[in-house]
C-alpha cells in the first residue's frame, strides 16, 4: 500500500496553471507533499536533491532545459524507483511511444481529466505494492 502522506510528487510543467491543476486533482486523490518545477533543469534537480522522497514524476513533455523524457532518463541514475509519468498536450504516437520505451509508467494528455489521473494513479499503487 502506497503511503500518501510520505509520498512527494514532481509536478513539472513551464505552464503554472498545468501544475496547479493537476496538484487539485491529486490532492483529491489524497496525496499531499508536491514539488513544482517550472523547466527540465529545476525538474532534475530537484529529483537529485529530493531523490530519498520523491516517489512519483509528472513531466511534462515540452519543457525549457530538459524535456520530460530526457528528465526521466537522468532520473533514473539520481532515484531509480521514481516512476514518471509523461504528459503532453499532444498525443501523437510518436510522444507516446518515445515515452514509454523510455520507461515511463504512463502518458497523459493534457488538459488533465480527473478520470484520466486516477487511471495513472490505480496503475501506479499496483506496480508500486507489487
Amino acid at each position: 500500500m502506497i503511503d500518501k502522506d510520505a509520498l512527494h510528487i514532481l509536478l513539472a510543467d513551464d505552464d503554472s496553471d498545468a501544475r496547479a491543476l493537476l496538484a487539485a486533482i491529486l490532492k483529491s486523490c489524497g496525496y499531499r507533499h508536491f514539488e513544482h518545477a517550472s523547466d527540465g533543469q529545476q525538474a532534475f534537480e530537484l529529483l537529485r536533491r529530493e531523490a530519498d522522497q520523491i516517489g512519483l514524476a509528472f513531466l511534462d513533455i515540452d519543457m525549457p532545459g530538459y524535456t520530460g523524457i530526457e528528465v526521466m532518463l537522468l532520473a533514473k541514475s539520481v532515484r531509480p524507483g521514481c516512476a514518471c509519468v509523461i504528459v503532453s498536450a499532444h498525443s501523437m504516437v510518436d510522444n507516446v511511444l518515445a515515452a514509454l520505451r523510455a520507461g515511463a509508467c504512463g502518458f497523459v494528455v493534457k488538459p488533465y481529466s480527473p478520470n484520466k489521473i486516477v487511471d495513472v494513479l490505480a496503475k501506479f499503487e499496483r506496480e508500486a505494492t507489487a
